[in-house]
């Protein structure tokens, strides 16, 4: 984005106030994303993230049990869709505890609901399992940036991830790029 050259702030500046507040709001309009921050900060005052954490882990949970013929189509889109929500839920609310919850919620559920489609490495799932592989990598970088208090929530669901993923196809991914065979907080 370029800066605002100094004449043009400084005459921003002198503009009446009543001026000023309609180019903002006009500007702001025209960032969903920030119209959806500002809504959760300054009318819901940051209450509902529990709600969104919620409804978030009711449609990933939906997601998981649907049917999925072919790991690499279908599956693959939903859970690159779901990650992309998750994304978009941090960025509003600023949840880092959630994003760890949601993500690891998002390979458990598919795990759990979807174990065929993981079972062995194959030209079917290979960009599955390289995205499951992905993600673990990517939950453990986002666990040490948390508050280690929570460390004891999250223990026993990535080592059953961590197992699950060196056990079964994604576990080739998996030892390309280093992920652990256990996490020890």
């Amino acid at each position: 984005m370029p800066a605002l050259e100094k004449d043009l702030k400084k005459e921003i500046l002198k503009l009446p106030s009543n001026e000023k507040d309609k180019l903002l709001l006009r500007l702001i309009a025209k960032d969903k994303d920030l119209v959806e921050r500002l809504h959760f900060v300054l009318i819901e005052g940051e209450t509902t993230t529990e709600e969104r954490r919620y409804d978030l882990k009711e449609k990933i949970a939906q997601t998981a049990n649907g049917h999925y013929n072919h790991p690499d189509g279908w599956m693959l889109k939903a859970m690159r869709s779901l990650a992309s929500a998750i994304t978009h839920h941090v960025k509003i609310t600023k949840d880092k505890y959630g994003e760890v919850e949601l993500n690891l919620y998002l390979l458990t559920a598919f795990f759990a609901t979807q174990p065929s489609q993981f079972a062995h490495l194959n030209h079917h799932n290979q960009n599955s399992c390289a995205f499951v592989g992905k993600r673990a990598e990517s939950i453990l970088k986002k666990l040490q940036k948390i508050d280690p208090d929570y460390y004891i929530e999250f223990e026993t669901d990535m080592n059953q991830t961590l197992e699950f993923i060196h056990t079964h196809g994604p576990g080739f991914y998996a030892r390309q790029i280093g992920l652990p065979r256990q996490w020890k907080p």
